[in-house]
């Protein structure tokens, strides 16, 4: 299988084969599905008085391993494309979930009923989306740059150890921007900087635990579609590291 070395990270499937459209579009719909469960579970709060953390903390590091499995295989233009699209989405999620609990209803409603819907899906879920754009698109396009940069200095090797290094630098800037943004007036400032800090562990745990499987699936996927983009750019990639080895599986030189 040819591996795809296009500087613009312009992906052309093989009509005889559109597994690689298809494994696209199945972690898209995956890394939307998070995204959607990390805006609606922030508020719901783990832990103890003593000890806790943001619901959506639970999810969010999947955010960045998905981003990373696309920036991966079909480059950095395509993860950023999924990027915005899944704000985009999130957004047009959050508008219909205002004109819904906002709209006039009966009274087989019970007030209970339409408070619950507007505490989880109103104000505060437009607010949390708002909010944690900055956070979210700050770190999630620093992440796919990173990753896809680091690959051209190793060739393509080592997903695993890329993954982790660039999840660990963007899931810190995203914790310490979201949280604040997000729970600024809600947390009170002696909690803040534990929650911060519980949150990163966590995500750091969930990073190394999933960096193997996802190495794994990036190399199925790779595997089987023959997708494999490198994002060379000449004011940025030296000569050296782009040697031709003289096999189909090479990195050509441009």
């Amino acid at each position: 299988m040819k591996r795809q070395t296009d500087a613009t990270s312009t992906i052309n499937f093989s009509q005889k084969n559109n597994s690689g459209q298809m494994f696209l579009i199945t972690i898209s719909m995956i890394y939307m599905s998070i995204l959607l469960c990390n805006a609606i579970l922030t508020n719901r709060y783990v832990g103890t008085n003593e000890m806790f953390l943001l619901g959506g903390s639970l999810t969010s590091p999947f955010i960045f391993i998905f981003c990373d499995i696309v920036a991966e295989i079909y480059g950095y233009k395509i993860a950023r494309y999924l990027i915005w699209s899944g704000f985009i989405g999130q957004i047009i999620f959050t508008l219909i979930c205002q004109f819904i609990v906002n709209a006039p209803h009966p009274e087989v409603l019970t007030a209970a009923s339409a408070n619950a819907y507007n505490s989880i899906l109103g104000y505060s879920l437009f607010r949390i989306n708002i909010s944690g754009f900055a956070a979210y698109m700050i770190a999630s396009l620093v992440n796919a740059k990173i990753l896809t940069r680091w690959k051209i200095l190793l060739k393509g090797k080592k997903f695993w150890l890329r993954s982790l290094g660039a999840s660990t630098f963007s899931e810190a800037l995203y914790t310490i921007i979201a949280i604040i943004m997000m729970q600024l007036n809600t947390i009170p400032n002696h909690d803040m900087f534990k929650v911060i800090l519980f949150s990163f562990i966590i995500k750091l745990i969930y990073s190394a635990l999933f960096a193997f499987p996802a190495n794994c699936l990036v190399n199925y996927i790779k595997k089987i579609s023959g997708v494999d983009t490198f994002d060379l750019q000449e004011n940025y990639t030296p000569s050296k590291f782009l040697r031709n080895k003289g096999d189909s599986n090479a990195i050509s030189d441009r």
